[in-house]
């Protein structure tokens, strides 16, 4: 922007995305590092950081980013690096909100300093606010500066803006920010559907932040979420050919939403494609004599765990089947112990908290094979737990219960009274007209419907595609009357909608005739 502009007007107007743009900048360099061995990136990055540290971070200086994001670019930047600096300087950052000195001649509505995190230091925050992807840049960085630092004042803090995320403001897609005017956060439990904004950098965060809090605290629910925002807010904001793009994702559309080539504001595109590119760094962690498997995805890696090399393969055709194999190859026998996290849409609990529940409680147990026979494990934070001495090559299934799911939100969250969703496995599925005669708005979903399953191979790329007869409605040959009819109808995963046609598509589906809109 000053580049362009008046260079020397740089650093005075917190608005205009100076260190969000180093931030990014330095996180390519990282990565650019990482991959090819290659520094002429990061030597400019390093200097910028440099720059942005000597600049700031002197007696009496202050300096609040309008636009978070350098925080864990310079975490990152630190464990590249080694240098102390870097940790300072994103602990640095953290501390100056909350005191009053962000300021930029563009906002003079008092309560601009909820929209960028600043209206309470980050270790006193408690409820979730304002700008939904500068929140979530925010609170991973201040996730890394807790890990780095062992501050449990960031922790606690962190834990109680999960909970009020997770519990009040997260859509069963895991979108966050349902407002278009703030790009974020409202009241608690205000979740509309047609009118979600849920920015697709907004649900790329979700997966950032909940990454780094499992690694915090080692607790399975993070991951939970992470895969709920990957499998559907996320993934739902590219098409299926990788060219068009969803900035917001709502949960209903009357037929006129659709993807784009490109935006003006141009954030969403590279950062799904980030972390579509990026989904191996999700799957395991380790420790010296652990692992844990987060996610089912088909892949290879190695670690070092116990003191013995072990190769690890698995095999899933996740998430269309529950069915996953391990296949571990050590170069010794070794004693350690290893984490599979069981999901918690598999043990009863489609979210942590109480916004959304199974209508069905019923939940079929997991099962789990070592060398094809029944194994013994522990529950620990979520994961199976086995511990015992691991053979040259071993191998381990997980079997999860894919059952269709019909879920109901809070009674407090207004937009979906009398209204149900439906789940299989970690997907969110809808109802689209291409399915369904070209309508999506004028279907019942009763209680306790019998649904079928089919993998549709030649259907958008290889879905599995949920069937039952349901109540639909029509309005009769002379407009005086509606009447309802039973009729085959299709779901499919949400990710998915929106690649044939703009066409109308719900979500959350009313269960009587008073919550339905007919729409031809």
């Amino acid at each position: 922007y000053f580049q362009l502009r008046d260079i020397s007007k740089r650093w005075t107007d917190i608005e205009k995305h100076e260190d969000y743009n180093a931030g990014h900048l330095i996180e390519a360099a990282v990565a650019y590092y990482n991959t090819t061995g290659k520094r002429a990136l990061l030597d400019v990055a390093i200097r910028l950081a440099n720059h942005i540290d000597s600049t700031f971070r002197l007696a009496g200086a202050h300096w609040v980013s309008g636009h978070e994001e350098i925080e864990l670019a310079l975490m990152k930047l630190y464990h590249l690096t080694g240098q102390q600096r870097y940790l300072e300087l994103a602990q640095w950052y953290l501390e100056q909100r909350g005191h009053g000195y962000g300021y930029s001649p563009s906002w003079t509505d008092p309560k601009s300093h909820e929209y960028y995190q600043d209206d309470k230091t980050v270790k006193n925050a408690d409820k979730i606010k304002g700008h939904a992807v500068r929140a979530m840049y925010l609170y991973s960085g201040t996730a890394d500066v807790a890990q780095a630092t062992r501050d449990s004042g960031y922790l606690q803090a962190m834990e109680r803006v999960w909970e009020d995320v997770v519990f009040r403001n997260m859509y069963i897609t895991g979108g966050i920010g349902s407002s278009g005017n703030n790009e974020g956060f409202t009241a608690d439990y205000d979740l509309p559907n047609a009118d979600a904004y849920c920015e697709t950098c907004a649900s790329v965060g979700m997966v950032l932040w909940n990454q780094r809090m499992n690694l915090l605290t080692g607790e399975s629910k993070y991951i939970d979420v992470l895969e709920r925002s990957l499998y559907n807010a996320a993934l739902d904001g590219l098409s299926l050919k990788g060219d068009l793009f969803f900035y917001g994702n709502p949960l209903a559309s009357p037929g006129q939403y659709s993807r784009s080539e490109w935006f003006g504001t141009a954030c969403c595109p590279a950062n799904i494609a980030r972390l579509v590119a990026s989904l191996g760094n999700y799957i395991y962690n380790q420790s010296d004599n652990g692992l844990w498997v987060n996610l089912f995805v088909s892949s290879k890696t190695e670690a070092v765990i116990g003191g013995s090399k072990v190769q690890v393969e698995q095999e899933s055709k996740y998430p269309w089947e529950g069915e996953i194999h391990l296949i571990l190859h050590s170069e010794k026998a070794t004693n350690w112990s290893l984490h599979i996290r069981i999901p918690g849409w598999a043990t009863g609990n489609p979210v942590p908290g109480d916004l959304y529940h199974y209508l069905d409680g019923k939940v079929t147990p997991f099962r789990i094979l070592v060398n094809g026979k029944p194994s013994f494990y522990s529950m620990e934070k979520g994961y199976a737990l086995i511990a015992r001495v691991w053979k040259k090559t071993d191998s381990i299934t997980l079997e999860l219960p894919m059952e269709v799911k019909e879920v109901a939100a809070n009674k407090l969250v207004k937009a979906d009274a009398n209204r149900v969703a439906i789940q299989r496995g970690p997907l969110v599925y809808c109802v689209e007209g291409s399915d369904n005669h070209g309508l999506a708005w004028n279907l019942l979903l009763p209680e306790e419907t019998l649904f079928t399953t089919r993998f549709e191979p030649a259907l958008l790329g290889g879905i599995v595609t949920l069937q039952a007869k349901l109540p639909v409605l029509h309005i009769s040959s002379d407009g005086l009357s509606v009447f309802s009819a039973k009729e085959l109808v299709r779901a499919i995963p949400y990710y998915v909608w929106c690649n044939r046609a703009a066409d109308p598509m719900q979500v959350w589906l009313p269960q009587q005739i008073t919550d339905i809109k007919v729409n031809y």
